[in-house]
């Protein structure tokens, strides 16, 4: 039975070569620390800092061990002074190529690979303008390393987790930093060159190969079978060594159908209108345009639209707008707005107009206050007239699907959730099969892959399994507990509040009579009007509690007609008096 809660991650990793890391807990400095632990921290800083090369007693810094040990700077101004002396920049700055001391920078201080060539320019851009020093502390005091690591957790390796908002081509090229738990970044080997450059400026991934250790498998990894275990397809044939070809033939067949309901996306070309183009080839572009603003439905030629087909085989108007007028029209309307839910609808905006599932249920918001707001038309243009369509397709270039493809800046979530709304080549998304209900919602609240858990650790979902279960009656006397609070809190209220209606009464005692004198003198009626007790006690804390309000509210009302009154009935009264007192 324990075997079912295998955890598949652990798995991955193992065969990657990562189980080292997976498996390692962060180090964390605690007040009270004993010298024993002191020295496993210490110790933790120098290898990941250092890069896992050997560092002699007569190296070690001793004045910011002893200040780290006395209180009287954190771990990461401990990581700061060692980037910044002379042993790191003897390692890994001085006999270095920039490009490779900027990758070993993001490996050592922020446990991962550089993100992209921009991440890679900005920083060789701050070295040579203001030196070694500002580009260790642009890392150090980056927001990125405070989320992570705080003050007083010990940097770790992070890069082989994927994260939002993070370029999934990092994640190879981690594996072009790291070698293996016992690799060093001293090696000669690596030292005269970067690693990473090219695959940075050409934006493409680097061949992930098993890293060396004693968590490695000797066997054959593949990146296209990695993304295959994870989100459970088959899409792409995997490269296996020679004796994996005696699986039976018909799981090659089985991979092959799979294979090619995917790659017939990738494996064609985008299409785009040229201006000269003969008319076969603009009747494929307009054909083409059908196709992926309807979702693949059929088109009847007595639903074509044909002024806005005449006026781009004219040059009158672009693909994009040709895309508009599509989007914008009845036949649109009538297939994926009328009959649609409303999230299903933005759904399907995102697949026809930008060729990718929402990557965030806030892009879905966004789309429904549009809605609200401004309606349907201007929901389509939201869309079209984004940056993103203009710089994934111009003016002239049909539509196509593109959430399979990883990009820099989009969460892998939206990866996931692009093989839930595009079933195959041949699916249609004017289909009857399913009620045209949200697909995504769940996963895009939640932030998490389509139909995935959030993986737990083996160890965390035996123990949840094997937890005792709460008595019953500790959960009674929680809930009694937390109700006698409430009443105890509304008890105070109501005592607070009766003090305050008994100060407001006295108050309208005084005022009474000069009020009546007042209200004589002006021939207008006034009296204070009481409130009645309403058998209070057949009444909860909370009915009372209101009781109370309302009775305050009109004592107040009242002492505010007394006051105005009793002005009137003082001046009064002084004026007799001045009058008999003076005779």
């Amino acid at each position: 039975m324990v075997s079912t809660f295998i955890n598949p991650a652990i798995g991955r990793a193992s065969k990657l070569g990562v189980g080292f890391f997976e498996d390692s807990e962060p180090l964390e400095y605690r007040t009270g620390y004993s010298e024993t632990e002191f020295e496993t921290l210490i110790r933790a800083v120098y290898k990941q800092v250092l890069g896992n090369a050997h560092i002699m007693e007569s190296e070690r810094l001793k004045v910011p061990e002893s200040q780290l040990k006395n209180g009287e700077i954190t771990v990461r101004e401990f990581v700061r002074q060692i980037a910044k002396s002379e042993l790191y920049s003897s390692r890994f700055f001085d006999n270095y190529p920039r490009y490779r001391f900027i990758e070993l920078n993001c490996k050592h201080l922020l446990g991962r690979a550089p993100n992209d060539h921009a991440e890679m320019q900005y920083h060789i851009k701050l070295l040579q303008e203001s030196g070694v020093e500002a580009e260790i502390d642009s890392y150090l005091d980056s927001e990125e390393y405070s989320n992570f690591f705080g003050e007083n957790t010990v940097p770790y390796y992070r890069g082989y987790k994927t994260q939002s908002g993070r370029n999934i081509l990092g994640f190879t090229h981690l594996f072009q930093l790291l070698k293996g738990n016992a690799s060093s970044d001293k090696s000669s080997v690596l030292a005269t060159y970067s690693g990473l450059n090219k695959s940075l400026m050409t934006n493409t991934p680097l061949a992930v190969i098993p890293l060396t250790g004693p968590s490695t498998s000797p066997q054959f990894t593949d990146i296209n079978k990695l993304v295959a275990d994870v989100l459970k397809l088959n899409q792409q044939k995997t490269l296996l060594p020679a004796t994996s070809k005696k699986q039976s033939s018909t799981f090659l067949v089985e991979d092959e159908v799979r294979q090619q309901q995917y790659q017939a996306f990738q494996r064609t070309e985008p299409i785009e209108f040229i201006s000269g183009d003969s008319p076969d080839d603009i009747e494929i572009a307009i054909r083409a345009v059908y196709r992926q603003v309807l979702g693949n439905a059929y088109v009847m030629e007595s639903e074509r639209l044909v002024v806005p087909e005449s006026q781009l085989r004219n040059g009158f108007s672009s693909v994009r707008e040709f895309v508009r007028q599509v989007a914008k029209s009845e036949l649109y309307r009538s297939r994926f707005f009328n009959n649609c839910y409303r999230y299903r609808a933005i759904e399907l905006n995102f697949k026809h107009l930008l060729g990718r599932a929402p990557g965030s249920y806030d892009e879905m918001k966004f789309h429904s206050a549009i809605l609200d707001s401004e309606g349907f038309e201007a929901d389509i243009d939201s869309y079209i007239d984004s940056d993103e369509y203009i710089n994934a397709f111009g003016e002239n270039i049909v539509p196509f699907c593109r959430g399979y493809n990883s990009e820099p800046g989009k969460t892998m979530i939206g990866f996931t959730n692009m093989f839930q709304l595009l079933r195959s080549n041949s699916s249609s998304d004017k289909e009857l099969t399913s009620p045209n209900k949200p697909r995504l919602m769940r996963s895009l609240i939640r932030n998490t892959p389509f139909g995935k858990q959030k993986v737990s650790d083996v160890d965390a979902i035996l123990a949840k399994v094997f937890k005792p279960k709460a008595d019953s009656a500790a959960k009674i006397n929680l809930y009694e507990a937390q109700r006698l609070q409430q009443e105890r809190e509304l008890q105070q209220k109501i005592e607070e509040q009766e003090k305050q209606i008994s100060a407001l009464k006295a108050q309208l005692s005084e005022l009474s009579p000069f009020a009546n004198i007042g209200a004589a003198q002006l021939n207008s009626s006034w009296q204070s009007a009481a409130i009645g007790d309403n058998n209070k006690d057949n009444l909860s804390l909370q009915q009372q509690l209101e009781i109370q309000k309302t009775e305050i509210n009109s004592l107040e009302a009242q002492i505010a007609d007394a006051r105005r009154f009793a002005t009137i009935g003082e001046a009064r009264l002084n004026k007799w008096r001045s009058r008999v007192f003076s005779s």
